[in-house]
């Protein structure tokens, strides 16, 4: 039988709420670092790189690896009431990190020429692929063993719930997609590491598509306001991908198609997160009588009443 005070209870609830609140807002601030790192570059520069991952090889450098890599850990450890959304948001985190721990291909400032691939460069020996190579097999390495760990933790914690066929399927291909990553790198780092960061950047953005897409499909069953707001969202994220593959072919000399696709995803998903975050903020921690309330409402996609 608990021995906690009312206002014990009342106190740890606080805190419970306040972390997710913090944790939710902490992903909208890693969004602006992002932005503002890559924007104050540019300026400096007096013009812009050809994509957000470019910038890995400029003075933003730290900000954009640390940024995308503190994105990745809130996408790990945030928990949705559907696990769909759980299973984008995992495969999301850790692609994110992978994006932000391997490099893109190396360009003049601006994008001035055409360069080749980074698997062109490394086929014809060029030595800055071999420099980036330690980095990438120490810190892809280190981040295979955290997330093995962090793997089985969670498993053995984790409550056990029934799935349905669509939940085990993205589960399966989410894991899928998440072991051959690994097995590359374990099996060639060096292609790994001219390959994974196009790779893993295409999954990032398709992961966090689905997310915002499943939010759209569920908020319309419980709120025609949020429903209506998501949808918005999600229409704008097809919208801007469909444009930018239409100029990418009607105007071949565009350079800049790939940054203008991850600046339009990065900010609507960062739109997203916002309307979440004040469509959640009331969300409160029920104690152990409001259990079956609580858990009712998780699985109707609504806040306990």
């Amino acid at each position: 039988m608990s021995t906690d005070s009312p206002d014990d209870v009342a106190a740890g609830r606080r805190a419970v709420r306040d972390t997710y609140r913090s944790l939710r807002l902490g992903l909208v601030a890693l969004v602006v670092l992002l932005g503002a790192a890559v924007t104050l570059e540019a300026v400096a520069q007096g013009c812009w790189q050809t994509s957000v991952s470019a910038y890995y090889w400029t003075g933003a450098h730290d900000a954009v690896v640390g940024a995308l890599v503190a994105v990745g850990v809130v996408l790990l450890v945030y928990r949705d009431v559907s696990d769909l959304t759980n299973t984008a948001l995992d495969l999301a985190g850790a692609l994110a990190l992978v994006v932000a721990l391997t490099p893109t291909s190396q360009e003049p400032t601006c994008g001035g020429a055409v360069v080749a691939s980074w698997a062109a460069r490394a086929a014809a020996g060029d030595p800055a692929v071999a420099d980036v190579l330690p980095g990438v097999r120490t810190g892809v390495g280190a981040l295979l063993v955290a997330g093995a760990l962090a793997t089985v933790v969670r498993l053995a914690v984790r409550r056990r719930v029934a799935l349905t066929a669509v939940e085990r399927a993205a589960r399966l291909g989410a894991g899928l997609v998440l072991a051959g990553l690994g097995a590359l790198f374990l099996l060639d780092a060096a292609r790994f590491a001219t390959t994974a960061h196009d790779l893993a950047a295409v999954g990032l953005f398709l992961a966090t598509a689905a997310v915002v897409l499943l939010r759209a499909f569920a908020a319309r069953a419980v709120s025609a306001r949020w429903g209506t707001a998501y949808t918005a969202v999600a229409v704008a994220l097809l919208v801007a991908l469909a444009t930018v593959v239409v100029l990418r072919s009607t105007v071949p000399a565009w350079r800049h198609a790939v940054l203008v696709t991850e600046a339009a995803l990065v900010a609507l998903f960062g739109v997203f997160w916002v309307l979440q975050t004040v469509e959640l903020w009331g969300t409160d921690v029920r104690g152990r009588g409001a259990a079956g309330r609580t858990t009712a409402a998780a699985r109707e996609g609504r806040r306990p009443s």
